[in-house]
């Protein structure tokens, strides 16, 4: 306990408090001491290599900053680069985001430093480490947006460098392994407490870029979608907060809720950083191809490609988080109400196929009953074979459930000594499961 102490002391005593006008190219950035919205970068923790960094925090209103001097340029340092690059690699470095004063380390993964995107994890990493780097850049893009919209509630203007560095890393990280990120995102959606509205855009972000990943569109369009999912709500920061709340809880659909769409637009149509196509797809995402949905009039065949899937990615996130009286769908539950939908014009069958092939027949997280007439969890996919799925039997074929729940691969379920298929899906309401913990051993 003593060295750990000491270990602590000595990384605490080589932080500094400096004001912004001490900054210089080649110092380390740790956090910036004021509130979120303020700050030009998604991610706090890097090295400013450039003036460029320097005047940006410089000109937009914090007073003062963090720094390490054991990773960067010392003030006191009487030599100053003259170049605009600084000589120092972040290779063997955590990186950071920070929310006000709150600092989550994200681990095993590196950072751009002009855009705050991830890079693709290092070969031979293991599956927790490139697991925790997901569930951590989720982490700090929902308190990027948190960040963002509690700026607007007081006037601010939307922080657009921290949302679009928020999408790069997010449309970076799905290109490496959308398989991973999107199980990653089912298994969020299992957790029994409420979600934030933080959390239902940023989660509406990446399904956005996974499907649309899945339909073959490039990089710079997955990374506009991205912006546009994680904007797409900013405009209920301009309601009553009761009210948005009551929605989020499945307790209202308040019609002053469909004010946000034109708030938003309004909102974001004030910066000109934002594209033409980022504020249609924010106008479109309540806007369906049957001619349902509002603002009145917007939607119908007229729908860009991209709003269409916004608002399809949004839909099926409200599904799966607020539902309706009787609570969240369960997801497979969710993708086949908007399979059927899809038959009924309101929906393009094309995306729906896409989010199928995207999260799977049998999504993780479903509640199945197999051909032999046990019941399961469905843990993981199997890539490129979607109907024989990793499990875990929970209840046997004899009905009683199992004092430990037993895995089973359906795709090699030797251990069975003949083929078990999926017969059909559950509602796992009905059996007082939380599916969650079959995640959490």
């Amino acid at each position: 306990m003593a060295r750990q102490s000491e270990a602590t002391a000595a990384s605490l005593s080589t932080l500094q408090r400096i004001s912004t006008s001490e900054l210089r190219p080649g110092m380390f950035l740790v956090r910036v001491l004021d509130s979120w919205w303020k700050s030009p970068f998604f991610v706090h923790r890097r090295l400013l290599n450039t003036s460029s960094d320097v005047e940006q925090l410089m000109s937009s209103g914090i007073r003062e900053v963090e720094i390490d001097l054991s990773l960067g340029v010392n003030v006191a340092s009487e030599t100053e680069s003259t170049d605009d690059e600084a000589p120092s690699s972040l290779d063997d470095m955590s990186i950071a985001a920070d929310h006000q004063h709150i600092s989550d380390v994200i681990s095993n993964s590196t950072v751009s430093l002009e855009t705050g995107s991830f890079s693709h994890p290092e070969t031979g990493s293991d599956e927790s480490k490139n697991r925790e780097a997901v569930v951590l850049l989720r982490e700090a893009a929902v308190a990027a947006v948190e960040g963002a919209f509690e700026g607007v509630k007081t006037g601010h203007l939307i922080s657009e460098p921290a949302l679009r560095g928020a999408a790069q890393a997010l449309v970076e990280k799905s290109l490496a392994d959308p398989g991973l990120v999107a199980e990653i995102l089912l298994i969020d959606s299992l957790k029994q407490c409420d979600k934030s509205l933080y959390a239902h855009v940023v989660d509406t972000a990446v399904y956005a870029i996974l499907v649309g990943l899945q339909l073959g569109w490039e990089e710079e369009k997955l990374e506009r979608v991205g912006i546009a999912g994680l904007l797409h709500d900013v405009g209920y920061m301009r309601l009553p907060q009761n009210v948005v709340k009551a929605h989020w809880e499945g307790r209202s659909d308040s019609v002053l809720l469909q004010k946000h769409v034109v708030m938003g637009e309004t909102l974001i149509k004030r910066q000109a950083q934002f594209s033409d196509d980022i504020v249609r797809m924010v106008r479109e995402h309540h806007a369906y191809l049957d001619g349902s949905g509002y603002p009145e009039g917007q939607g119908g065949a007229e729908l860009s490609d991209s709003g269409q899937l916004l608002g399809i990615v949004d839909y099926f996130d409200e599904l799966i988080t607020v539902g309706g009286p009787a609570g969240a769908l369960p997801v497979a539950i969710a993708i086949r109400r908007l399979y059927q939908e899809a038959k009924k014009g309101k929906f393009a069958t094309t995306y729906i196929e896409a989010m199928i092939r995207v999260l799977g027949v049998y999504p993780v997280g479903t509640v199945v009953q197999l051909s032999t007439g046990a019941q399961a969890v469905v843990m993981k996919q199997q890539p490129k074979i979607g109907l024989v799925p990793q499990v875990k039997i929970f209840r046997g074929v004899d009905g009683k459930l199992l004092a430990v729940p037993e895995p089973c691969d359906l795709a090699h379920n030797t251990n069975l000594g003949h083929d078990v298929s999926i017969a059909k899906v559950l509602d796992p309401t009905e059996y007082f499961l939380d599916v969650e913990e079959f995640f959490l051993s």
